[in-house]
C-alpha cells in the first residue's frame, strides 16, 4: 500500500522517471568500468534511480539535486537502506539558478528536466561558471526527441545522440 501511495505522490507531481531501457543504455554509454572512483552529478534527480545506479556501479560519490523536498526525502531513505549515505549528498536547489550550492568537480553529469522545459543553456553556463566540470567531464542530457539541441554549448560539443521512442540522450564533452 505504501508503494502505491509513493507512486501516486510522484504521479501527482508530474514526475517522469527514466525508463529502465534508457537507464541501461545510459550506463552502457558511460561504460561500467569508467564509473569506478568517479564523481557523479544527478540534476533533476526525481526518483534518484540514475544516481543510485551510478553508486551501485562504483561511482565514488553522487550529488542528487532537485527542488522537490519530498523526492529528496524518499531518495535519502533509499540511500540509507542501500548503505550509500557516505557516498551521497542531497541538495535541494533549483537546477537552473542555484548550482552555486555545489562545491565539487564532476566526471559525469546527468540532466533530466521536465520535457516541457529547455533549461540546458542556463545549466551548462552554471556548470562552467561555478567550475563544476573539468576537461574530461561528460554530460548526458535526457530530453524529448522532438527537441533539437545545439551542437555546441560553450566548451561542450555534442558527441553522440541516441533515441529511445520519445526520449533522446544527447552526450556532450569538451
Amino acid at each position: 500500500m505504501k508503494e502505491i501511495l509513493k507512486r501516486q505522490k510522484f504521479k501527482n507531481q508530474n514526475l517522469r522517471p527514466t525508463t529502465s531501457k534508457v537507464l541501461g543504455a545510459l550506463f552502457s554509454m558511460i561504460g561500467h568500468a569508467n564509473l569506478e572512483g568517479k564523481n557523479f552529478l544527478d540534476l533533476y534527480t526525481g526518483t534518484g534511480a540514475i544516481g543510485i545506479r551510478s553508486l551501485d556501479l562504483g561511482a565514488k560519490n553522487c550529488f542528487f539535486v532537485d527542488i522537490n523536498h519530498e523526492f529528496l526525502t524518499i531518495i535519502k531513505n533509499k540511500l540509507k537502506k542501500m548503505n550509500f549515505e557516505g557516498e551521497s549528498m542531497l541538495i535541494r536547489a533549483n537546477c537552473e539558478t542555484q548550482l552555486n550550492k555545489i562545491d565539487k568537480v564532476f566526471d559525469f553529469i546527468f540532466i533530466d528536466p521536465p520535457y516541457d522545459q529547455k533549461p540546458f543553456d542556463k545549466i551548462l553556463e552554471q556548470l562552467i561558471n561555478y567550475k563544476l566540470v573539468h576537461e574530461k567531464t561528460k554530460i548526458f542530457l535526457e530530453h524529448s526527441s522532438r527537441i533539437k539541441l545545439s551542437d555546441e554549448y560553450k566548451i561542450f560539443k555534442k558527441k553522440q545522440e541516441k533515441k529511445y521512442g520519445d526520449t533522446m540522450i544527447s552526450v556532450y564533452a569538451s
